[in-house]
């Protein structure tokens, strides 16, 4: 139902399924409808600790290549994940982009 480029940023990613799931219904917002799109959120990010940034991707490139730097250097990333105060989804997300 969602794309994926939306899987790494929670609000884009309800929007995303918000947006696609109103196409398909016409236009009409149902409990139906919202029940069906709840289910698929709590299915892919339900369990995690969800940051959201005030503004998204400004400002963390040093952030990034830092994380980067730590986890070839050995560091594990439950430990990045408490040092630079983000999920350990997104500190994945973050080494896997590099």
């Amino acid at each position: 139902m969602v794309t994926n480029n939306n899987r790494n940023d929670i609000v884009l990613d309800i929007l995303g399924r918000m947006q696609e799931a109103l196409a398909e219904a016409k236009g009409e917002l149902t409990p139906e409808l919202v029940k069906i799109v709840e289910a698929g959120v709590r299915a892919d990010w339900g369990g995690d600790r969800v940051f959201i940034a005030k503004r998204r991707g400004e400002g963390h490139s040093s952030r990034n290549s830092r994380i980067f730097r730590d986890y070839l250097a050995g560091e594990r990333v439950k430990l990045l994940s408490r040092r630079y105060e983000l999920s350990e989804r997104q500190v994945l997300r973050i080494i896997k982009s590099r």
